[in-house]
């Protein structure tokens, strides 16, 4: 069966449900912490959180999709867009850009779009979660400054109003992103101190986020391509075997490295160490046995190889600020 095509504005055409590219400071926040539902018959459920302000507009949005869909939407734009995709997956091209953005778990694209026009292809019967930032163009510009090439690009081509894209294709979400978007999601500070909150935290994913745009060259220069090859098959094993006990030795032998490169070359090529990478693995899979099966804490510190519960849930507590059994119990509640 051929893909449904809409136009955004057949289902955002919401009179509270605001433009995820729109800055400024009219727009609708969710001050409450809860999550504002949508339907449409034909698109799904969208739930979304919305908090703007002057010059950035953060938006926590997920979509149940009922059929397939390509959703294609014409509206000019002249904000910079930035979007961290956390689960399901997602086909963009934007017009004026060459390359197809596949959006991934773990994936994330900043693009520049002045004159609007994207298609995104969104599966049938699929669950979508992306935490997305729009910032003011002049905003963002001031904020970049212009100290290296790719800076100097990006000015250049906010001038001329051309579209771009930070990086070809999509880059890896590292874990220090990860931890500050699952803070910005569940931000619990009230009134002036939320706002700083939520504000400084955002400046600080966007901070991550071009120090991995400005330095993949000097990266590619440090990393052999071969090497650079069997990183990333690495990256998939442990994406495969996050829950078996490994060590850099074996690692090493696996895949023809010695630990030095194996050590320092993940590190380089992904943001995050060996070891960092599969403890996010871990506890990600924690808490999707937490939020959607129905276990107990225990058996789910018995899943990932912990003789003892207490020390699992200091583990996960250290890793997304939840105790095991309060983050149960919130999934819960959202979910509801």
């Amino acid at each position: 069966m051929a893909a449904l095509v809409l136009n955004s504005s057949d289902i955002i055409d919401f009179s509270t449900f605001p433009s995820p590219q729109e800055v400024g400071l009219k727009l609708p926040s969710n001050t409450s912490g809860d999550f504002a539902t949508h339907y449409h018959p034909k698109a799904g459920t969208i739930k979304y959180k919305s908090i703007g302000f002057p010059h950035m507009h953060l938006m926590d949005i997920r979509w149940t999709t009922n059929e397939e869909i390509k959703l294609y939407d014409s509206t000019p734009d002249s904000t910079v867009n930035i979007n961290f995709q956390m689960s399901g997956q997602l086909d963009t091209h934007f017009f004026g850009l060459k390359q197809e953005l596949c959006m991934r778990p773990h994936k994330h694209n900043l693009v520049f779009a002045p004159e609007g026009g994207d298609l995104n292809h969104i599966r049938a019967n699929s669950g979508i979660e992306m935490f997305h930032l729009s910032l003011d163009k002049a905003f963002f510009a001031d904020a970049i400054g212009c100290d290296d090439a790719w800076s100097e690009a990006v000015l250049n081509n906010l001038d001329l109003g051309r579209p771009f894209a930070g990086a070809k294709g999509t880059v890896d979400t590292t874990h220090q992103m990860l931890r500050l978007i699952s803070d910005l999601r569940n931000c619990t500070a009230a009134g002036p101190m939320r706002n700083l909150l939520i504000q400084s935290k955002a400046l600080e994913l966007l901070a991550f986020q071009i120090g991995q745009f400005r330095n993949p060259l000097r990266v590619r220069e440090e990393i052999r391509p071969d090497d650079a090859e069997k990183l990333h098959q690495l990256k998939d094993y442990l994406d495969s075997h996050f829950l078996a006990e490994t060590s850099l030795t074996e690692l090493s032998r696996i895949f023809v490295l010695n630990e030095f490169k194996v050590k320092k070359g993940f590190k380089a090529l992904f943001g995050t160490s060996v070891f960092a990478y599969l403890r996010q693995l871990r506890m990600e899979y924690a808490g999707n046995l937490l939020r959607n099966c129905n276990m107990s804490v225990e058996e789910v510190a018995d899943v990932l190889g912990y003789e003892y519960a207490q020390h699992f849930s200091i583990a996960f507590k250290k890793f997304t600020g939840s105790t095991p059994s309060g983050f149960q119990t919130s999934s819960k509640t959202v979910s509801a």
